[in-house]
């Protein structure tokens, strides 16, 4: 009864070693993705922090249903029926599902990937195991004109977006790092706890502090993540309206791959944040390439010759002008990209 559930994780193991080959022939030919500095094996599936195993329950693809108007999924080889709560946001053929156990927030998540608008087999067969969703397809608009976009990712501005046509839209960053530095101190403090009384307390109360930072984290990572898509939603939607077809999206190399303070190494998660805004941009149409930015900030963008950075973010050109220097950022980007960049600047856009 259970083999075909057997053969679903096996299928799964598999194909975490075929993704890691993959990865390692990359690297050899000099290939891995800028994000990425190493190549690691599969582990055992378990929590790193606790080195505890991941309660889960892979289920292949045929084997279950979600059934949308009682709001419950389908285990046919269980017997068992479990209730969900959440959108079903996709409309397509379902593949294999995966449910885990968070013991930080005492729930089971269940995870569905879906082929969105797809209701045929491989041999053109109408599929029977479709995931009855919101939306048949991922686009819903294209793009209003050929204007091109550039993007300079930052901490204390979260992004600086400059359009072909002069507009410029800066989304500041200080909420972000509020509810960072809030919830690391916590954290901080719970650890520091645990550490001065490891050797006072009980297995069992370290245990306990142990799950409340687990759990913070994952408040900041979901926090993080929130804010992220808002930028991403807000900001795609400012640039279709504004006729955008193309975005040039500055990636920071050096902060990715170097050292640095907890701030822009530790939570500064710019992959997560390139993939909000790279993922959101699919739904307009609108194309979106990876540029490395280094170097984009100490030159100025109109005179090629070095600047001075001062305080509150403003650089100084020799041949005598000022400019933001995230500003500055995104022009770099946009100039690197396709070689020209506006000469008027209008006023930045209100954000979010």
């Amino acid at each position: 009864m259970l083999g075909v559930n057997a053969q679903a994780v096996m299928q799964k193991n598999n194909e975490d070693w075929n993704s890691f080959f993959t990865l390692l022939n990359l690297k050899k030919e000099g290939k891995l993705p800028p994000h990425m500095d190493h190549v690691s094996p599969p582990g055992y599936w378990k929590d790193r922090e606790t080195g505890k195993r991941r309660l889960m329950i892979v289920i292949r693809q045929d084997r279950y249903e979600v059934d949308v108007e009682r709001r419950v999924i389908i285990l046919k080889d269980f017997n068992l029926e479990i209730k969900f709560v959440g959108r079903l946001r996709w409309f397509g053929r379902q593949g294999r599902l995966v449910i885990i156990y968070d013991d930080t927030r005492n729930a089971w998540y269940a995870h569905i990937p879906v082929e969105v608008g797809v209701e045929e087999t491989r041999t053109g067969k109408r599929s029977k195991f479709i995931v009855r969703g919101e939306r048949r397809t991922i686009q819903v608009a294209t793009p209003r004109g050929n204007r091109v976009a550039s993007i300079d990712l930052g901490i204390n501005n979260l992004a600086s977006v400059v359009v072909s046509d002069g507009t410029w839209l800066l989304y500041k960053g200080v909420r972000t790092k509020e509810d960072y530095f809030y919830l690391q101190r916590l954290i901080s403090r719970i650890q520091s706890l645990r550490d001065s009384l490891k050797d006072k307390l009980l297995d069992d109360a370290i245990d306990e502090l142990n799950h409340e930072m687990r759990r913070l984290y994952g408040k900041l990572v979901r926090r993080l993540l929130h804010l992220y898509r808002n930028l991403a939603s807000h900001l795609l939607k400012q640039l279709h309206e504004l006729g955008v077809s193309t975005i040039y999206l500055g990636y920071p190399f050096n902060i990715a791959q170097q050292k640095g303070n907890k701030f822009n190494t530790n939570m500064w998660s710019y992959r997560k944040l390139m993939e909000a805004i790279e993922l959101k941009a699919q739904e307009y149409g609108i194309r979106v390439f990876e540029v490395v930015e280094y170097n984009t900030s100490r030159v100025c963008a109109y005179h090629n010759v070095e600047v001075k950075r001062h305080p509150r973010g403003v650089v100084h050109c020799p041949k005598g002008h000022k400019l933001h220097s995230d500003l500055n950022g995104a022009l770099n980007i946009m100039k690197r990209a396709i070689g020209k960049i506006p000469q008027t600047i209008k006023n930045p856009y209100p954000s979010p």
